[in-house]
């Protein structure tokens, strides 16, 4: 086959993927998440108009009739009417543990007129009393901080970090700009501390003399998504934010024009022209493995029959076996052989769930540094919090060694949408490429992509000390929307860890080939003594998929449970291999979300979730985008970047993290399985599935 018609197949190919996206409907998390047919009624209302203030409203009136609360506010010029009920709660995506959003649905004021008819007064407070009630819960907070430290509270998209100076006076500042020489010692998101500050409340309310049962207090919040009033219910000692606008997931089209262009730019020229003379070795070998996974993939496809198993054809399904688990020792011996004993290290892994958890740790590290910052992602977006965060590496590199590494199709692709969230008053840069580099001693890699190859790893690493590692993209739905997990690891690990940067960024120069041969030869691996607890790094490069063979030889052993958490499951290797679990008495338990942010992986999802309910797997639809990638198998967690498709276990670069040590893997379970297995809706029957989610399978099992 030529080199041409080798890029007509390749055109050809995109062309006819994009089509059928488009017809299965590619758009990405809608704005209200959806649970699975037969919980929901057949017919979905539309969301309310919602109304947006950018000055502060006011109460008039409040009143409470069958259950729902009828409200007059202003403002300053204009009167309007609502009602709320308990019908009307906002789905707030992974925000289930979240104080209670109800919508506030307008009123013309002759309907408002007719249905006040034998209402009950409210009382109402005007929004000082928030305020006032605002400022005892964060003194109660700060007050036990000592000077140099401080406390991050997250509240609604928004950051407020209070310290004490060296002299013990209290500051306050944007988390951005907190001094290198204060430690943060704590991290609070307002809306989840539910009991604690009702007892705040309930004790204010006695102070200024309030007994009412109910009562409406103004907050003061303006803006997108603001939630200006807050229904107090003493009997039931909770409270309920009222929000006079829908919020908006997923994302919205941005640039499309001009990302295209830069897109081609990026995939045609950048890395199918130029890669063949920058580096003709790697450029060549990667097609060479293209091809034969592709049509390796497509043979085995054929053979199983996509996701028709004949081998588990007319099998009753068991009972769970209850003789025990798997030997983690013998295990562990067995990997050495299916992986290499090159995989194995030492460390200790801290779990950071959601971007609560990782993006002020990754913030106040890279304050911190005092030497380096090597920061490598698929994407870093160009919306308001990666601009913010982009700026505080701009501003660091003055300062420490700045490296930043992306793969250039991801961040383009990403680049193509923007948050359905963003504050519209955002102004993106025209590329984050170039924003980064601008008046900024920043180094940047934007890698190229040949043959749709990619990197899809997701490291920082902080003075060669500390690093982070797991899912997580650099962007506004990272931050504030979905859920996910990422970790943060010391000892021997992160010299691993630390090379593989170093090694990737070498291939990245010109003449990557030359560059990269040179650096393995002149810095071979030193090792270290081992701390911590045994930890793999378990890589997918082009030419060995660790992540894949892994996890495919840990569903093969395991006897007593099979836990995975993944957003993209396509694999029909693995999904047959779930099956032939199931059906020798494993208990196998999958979370994936009802609705991702790809509509051709959503739609292949649907396929998967049944095939897999009909052989007795329990399938659980996350109520929201979850970009979790974990795994446990019988006391063996595997978890990083690694989705469970074609890509991430044979084209992409990938990392993940395994390991054995019982106190991690329970921590895991803990911290991760148990929440959401809680918040998700377990299956029980199948999802609406037709020809598009057939059609969707056979192509997702090649991406």
């Amino acid at each position: 086959m030529t080199r041409v018609s080798l890029h007509i197949r390749q055109i050809f190919l995109a062309v006819a993927i994009a089509l059928v996206m488009t017809a299965i409907g590619c758009s990405p998390t809608p704005r209200y998440q959806r649970i699975p047919a037969g919980v929901i009624s057949t017919t979905i209302e539309p969301p309310p108009v919602g109304l947006r203030f950018e000055t502060t409203v006011t109460l008039k009136g409040t009143l409470w009739k069958d259950d729902s609360l009828l409200l007059t506010y202003s403002d300053g010029r204009k009167d309007y009417y609502g009602r709320v009920s308990a019908d009307d709660q906002v789905n707030l995506s992974i925000h289930q543990e979240w104080f209670p959003v109800y919508q506030v649905n307008p009123l013309e004021k002759n309907a408002y007129k007719q249905s006040v008819t034998g209402a009950e007064t409210l009382r109402h407070l005007d929004r000082q009393h928030w305020t006032a009630l605002v400022k005892r819960i964060e003194n109660a907070l700060v007050n036990p901080i000592k000077p140099g430290t401080g406390i991050l509270i997250n509240v609604r998209d928004e950051e407020i970090f209070v310290y004490r100076r060296l002299d013990g006076s209290l500051a306050e500042c944007d988390f951005m700009e907190k001094p290198a020489s204060v430690r943060l010692v704590e991290n609070h998101r307002l809306e989840t501390m539910n009991e604690g500050i009702f007892l705040f409340l309930t004790a204010y309310l006695e102070t200024i003399g309030v007994s009412d049962p109910h009562l409406v207090m103004e907050t003061g919040e303006t803006g997108p998504y603001a939630r200006p009033f807050v229904f107090v219910d003493r009997n039931e000692k909770r409270f309920h934010f009222l929000s006079l606008e829908p919020y908006t997931f997923g994302s919205m089209p941005s640039m499309p024009v001009t990302n295209t262009g830069k897109v081609g730019w990026h995939l045609f020229a950048r890395s199918y022209l130029f890669e063949l003379f920058n580096r003709p070795v790697s450029s060549l070998s990667r097609l060479g493995l293209f091809l034969y996974d592709t049509a390796w993939d497509a043979t085995r496809g054929i053979w199983i029959s996509t996701f028709r198993f004949p081998d588990a054809e007319n099998v009753n399904i068991p009972p769970l076996y209850r003789g025990g688990s798997m030997d983690r020792k013998g295990w562990e011996d067995h990997l050495d052989r299916v992986v290499g004993t090159g995989t194995r290290t030492s460390g200790r892994i801290e779990l950071l769930v959601g971007g609560d958890q990782f993006f002020p740790r990754l913030v106040d590290a890279v304050i911190g540094a005092e030497r380096s910052v090597k920061l490598r992602t698929y994407i870093f977006d160009r919306d308001d919090y990666a601009v913010r965060l982009a700026d505080l590496l701009k501003k660091r590199s003055k300062d420490v060694n700045v490296q930043v590494m992306l793969d250039g199709l991801g961040t383009l692709m990403a680049q193509n949408k923007a948050a359905g969230s963003m504050p519209p008053d955002h102004e993106a840069p025209l590329g984050i490429t170039l924003y980064l580099t601008d008046q900024s001693k920043v180094r940047l890699v934007s890698l190229t992509n040949p043959w749709f190859t990619g990197d899809h790893t997701k490291t920082t690493i902080i003075d060669s000390r500390k690093a982070f590692i797991g899912g997580m993209n650099i962007g506004r739905e990272y931050r504030w929307e979905w859920h996910d997990l990422m970790m943060v690891v010391d000892g021997p690990l992160v010299s691993v860890i630390e090379r593989e940067f170093d090694k990737t960024w070498a291939h990245g120069q010109i003449l990557g080939d030359v560059v990269f041969s040179g650096y393995v030869l002149a810095n071979p691996p030193t090792p270290e003594s081992p701390r911590g607890y045994p930890i793999r790094v378990l890589r997918t490069l082009p030419y060995d998929s660790q992540v894949y063979r892994s996890q495919l030889h840990a569903i093969r052993q395991a006897k007593g449970y099979i836990f995975i958490q993944n957003a993209y499951f396509s694999d029909t290797t693995i999904i047959h291999e779930l099956v032939k679990a199931r059906l020798r008495g494993v208990d196998v338990r999958v979370i994936i979300p009802m609705e991702g942010n790809h509509g051709i992986m959503n739609a292949s999802n649907v396929t998967a979730a049944n095939t897999l309910l009909k052989y007795g797997v329990r399938v659980f639809t996350y109520p929201g985008m979850s970009h979790v990638k974990a795994a446990v198998y019988d006391g063996w967690a595997c978890l990083g970047s690694a989705n469970f498709d074609k890509l991430s276990f044979r084209v992409n670069k990938e990392m993940n993290l395994g390991s054995s040590d019982p106190d991690f893997v329970q921590n895991l379970l803990d911290s991760v399985f148990a929440p959401d297995f809680e918040a998700a809706v377990e299956l029980t029957q199948p999802l609406p599935a037709g020809w598009n989610n057939t059609i969707a399978s056979i192509i997702a099992s090649q991406l």
